[in-house]
């Protein structure tokens, strides 16, 4: 398998943005006590990594006390999810990654093998989607792999969560505008103008707001792009958490808190619908049991 360069520029970006402690420090200074919004969390891990510090029955124990009743849930392997959906159905929604042993997140979409391995899992019926995956430049959305797993997303009205810049999701609609796609932290770097455009252009596309917290709410008010883009597409945005290490799930009901802090100054229609209004209708959930 051929590995992939990644450009310099977006991955220094990148990890520029997964290491920094704003949005986790303003979080964990916020109050965690009977948080009264109950939030679907759609962008949830429980990877290998997880396994020895976190067991099953700690994972849904934190996921109780931050209010959160249901996860769209993915894992590397997909081992980690098949556990916690085995514990709690109800709670944890299983997403597939196409990551598996050899294959990973540099070479995935040029792998032949990628769409056998998701089509032999989604044959469970369990999966409300393909993902999180990464793609790190549009020429990675035109392999002929990627082609495949868009026309299995159609076929199976199920949903790709892509981690990408806007370019390879144009590229994906552009090859199947029937996609339906859940845009993983709107973008990451993806400015609010350039998400609004995004969500003008494709009628199937959403959003989780995982890792932009702090830029939403970068003091005590909400910043004003991000305002009027909220308010402009109330319909389009999910919370996710992201607990992608160790480090996160320590503090995931402090993540939690960090997007209620935010969603407490939009109108109640629109913070209900981002909490998790908008994960039940799109992705067939129901609140509570």
């Amino acid at each position: 398998m051929k590995a992939i360069a990644l450009p310099a520029v977006f991955t220094m970006t990148l990890w520029a943005c997964l290491a920094a402690p704003g949005p986790i420090a303003q979080a964990e200074r916020l109050t965690q006590s009977a948080p009264a919004l109950p939030i679907i969390d759609v962008h949830l891990h429980y990877s290998r990594e997880a396994w020895a510090e976190f067991s099953p029955d700690t994972v849904q124990r934190k996921l109780a006390e931050a209010n959160v009743p249901r996860a769209l849930l993915s894992s590397s392997p997909d081992d980690g999810t098949l556990r916690l959906h085995s514990l709690n159905p109800k709670r944890f929604v299983p997403m597939l990654r196409p990551y598996r042993a050899g294959v990973g997140l540099g070479d995935w979409a040029r792998d032949a093998a990628t769409p056998a391995y998701l089509a032999g899992r989604l044959g469970k019926g369990i999966y409300k989607g393909i993902g999180e995956f990464h793609l790190w430049d549009e020429d990675d959305a035109r392999t002929p792999v990627l082609r495949k797993v868009a026309r299995m997303a159609v076929a199976r009205n199920i949903h790709l969560h892509v981690h990408s810049g806007a370019g390879p999701v144009r590229v994906l609609f552009e090859l199947e505008p029937r996609l339906r796609i859940l845009w993983a932290h709107a973008g990451l770097v993806t400015p609010p103008r350039q998400v609004g455009a995004m969500m003008e252009r494709h009628a199937n596309l959403w959003a989780d707001l995982s890792f932009r917290a702090g830029e939403i709410m970068p003091g005590a008010t909400l910043d004003p792009g991000w305002r009027r883009l909220l308010l402009a597409h109330p319909k389009r945005f999910m919370i996710g958490s992201d607990s992608y290490t160790n480090s996160r799930w320590r503090v995931y009901g402090a993540i939690l808190a960090g997007h209620r802090a935010w969603l407490d100054l939009l109108p109640r229609e629109v913070s209900q619908a981002i909490a998790h209004g908008n994960a039940v209708r799109v992705f067939g959930l129901k609140l509570d049991d």
